[in-house]
């Protein structure tokens, strides 16, 4: 089945989803348009179609990556269980001269900031493994040491940061207070890897509330869902 999203304006990161499973194609469909990759029905207009190993090929033309659940030979392949870290990064090269290599999910998560001695209370709108994009009360010159704390997945975490840009306050709603981009700077590099667990979870955990689909539905079985405190 195929599924379509987008329009005129999405027609330089056209993508086609081709699978036996309406729900899956529906998830998939829904994750790619949080990256800003859109979906089409006609598979011969996307410039990357995903297919089900073992369903015909939709135009050979077209620059086709298997859904498989064992490795290829030949050809570009994804295997089963998808990660999404592996499907960004693909769908990144394909797309883009200089790839972006980290996803990124939007949040709205209460954090405290370290500053010096001063604590202050802030909000964390956007998250990847590497950095975010947070609001708090004062602006922060960019250079600024600071340390982040942040409640994830039920997991208190405290991240040491440094400030790479600072925007002031503006006068619409969204820009009331300043705005910081941070880089993350953990003593462990497990950090690393556990805020890409939650970062993945995440992108799935909205995929099936908009599109209406239960955490625990078998269409889930075809992408590698991280574990967090124990759970998946």
């Amino acid at each position: 089945m195929t599924l379509l999203l987008g329009g005129k304006q999405s027609a330089i990161k056209q993508v086609a989803v081709v699978t036996r499973s309406q729900q899956f194609s529906r998830l998939l469909t829904s994750i790619l348009a949080d990256w800003k990759f859109f979906a089409v029905e006609d598979a011969g207009a996307a410039t990357v179609v995903f297919v089900e190993r073992g369903l015909d090929l939709p135009d050979p033309a077209t620059q086709v990556v298997w859904l498989t659940s064992m490795p290829l030979k030949e050809g570009d392949f994804l295997t089963i269980p998808i990660s999404l870290t592996e499907l960004y990064l693909l769908l990144e090269a394909r797309f883009f001269p200089t790839p972006r290599r980290h996803i990124r999910v939007n949040l709205e998560t209460s954090i405290d900031l370290k500053v010096g001695n001063e604590w202050l209370e802030g909000q964390l709108a956007s998250l990847s493994d590497r950095g975010g994009r947070l609001t708090c009360a004062r602006e922060i010159p960019r250079g600024t040491a600071l340390t982040l704390d942040v409640r994830l997945s039920d997991e208190m975490l405290r991240i040491p940061c440094e400030v790479l840009y600072c925007i002031p306050p503006g006068d619409s709603a969204g820009r009331l207070k300043p705005q910081l981009g941070v880089l993350f700077k953990p003593v462990e590099q497990a950090m690393f890897e556990l805020l890409k667990r939650f970062v993945e979870k995440t992108c799935i955990e909205y995929a099936c509330a908009r599109e209406g689909i239960s955490l625990h539905d078998p269409c889930l079985n075809w992408l590698d869902i991280p574990v967090l405190n124990g759970r998946s």
